[in-house]
């Protein structure tokens, strides 16, 4: 089995939550309450569970809201280290900032702060450590296709990436934003501006030859990105979200 010690835990969790409208107005994203925590304590959660004993956490809007929650992380049973950003940087940008801070050159488990995870780490580690891949992306079943990062699959290798189009068919796989990624994947992120792993990473490290694997699964990986997403989660989970109106 894989050690978690040997890759290094990533949230990125420094977007505006425009998404999500009125209710990220005050507080990120990712500290909305889900049945009494912030959902990036959930997450947290999760990491712990998975053998993680520290995290690092990428931050910008309202970064002081999360430090100032979860400190250094002892309470969380957890060391904890932000990495604020001084420009906006997009997914894939926070993670190279971050990674210039991190020692080692092992490998790099990233997960976004909008998530609710609940799956199996160590069987996702141990998959990316027997393919030699770029990157490795979990990938999941879809119910909303059509507001959604879809992945075209061959076998276990990533072959594209796209967005359906009404009334098109499409395939059924969605970017689960949870991959692991090796650093030298990071050669292709600039020094500054605006970088997204979907948008812009994966899609030129298809370009230049790189395999990206997929990782399927039908555990709980769920984007709670959207009012329409956070409500439907919650109503099915039965438990006290925020409120999105």
């Amino acid at each position: 089995m894989t050690k978690p010690s040997a890759v290094a835990a990533v949230i990125v969790a420094g977007g505006r939550g425009e998404r999500m409208g009125a209710a990220a107005k005050d507080v990120p994203k990712p500290m909305l309450p889900f049945n009494g925590k912030p959902l990036l304590e959930h997450l947290l959660v999760w990491l712990k569970k998975s053998g993680f004993s520290e995290v690092h956490l990428c931050l910008g809007h309202k970064a002081e809201t999360v430090v100032s929650y979860f400190a250094d992380g002892k309470d969380f049973g957890l060391g904890l280290r932000y990495h604020l950003e001084k420009e906006p940087r997009g997914t894939a940008g926070g993670v190279k900032d971050a990674a210039a801070e991190i020692s080692g050159d092992g490998d790099l488990l990233v997960v976004y702060g909008d998530l609710f995870v609940d799956m199996d780490c160590a069987r996702f580690l141990d998959f990316h450590k027997t393919r030699k891949a770029a990157a490795t992306l979990a990938v999941i079943p879809t119910d909303h296709p059509y507001d959604s990062d879809l992945v075209k699959i061959e076998g276990e290798r990533v072959a594209g990436f796209y967005r359906a189009k009404p009334g098109e068919p499409c395939e059924n796989w969605a970017a689960g934003a949870l991959w692991i990624v090796r650093r030298g994947l990071l050669d292709l992120v600039p020094e500054s501006g605006l970088c997204d792993f979907g948008k812009n990473v994966f899609p030129a490290a298809l370009a230049r030859g790189d395999a990206l694997a997929a990782y399927k699964t039908a555990e709980t990986l769920a984007d709670l990105g959207t009012p329409e997403r956070w409500e439907k989660f919650t109503a099915a989970r039965g438990g006290a979200g925020a409120k999105t109106t």
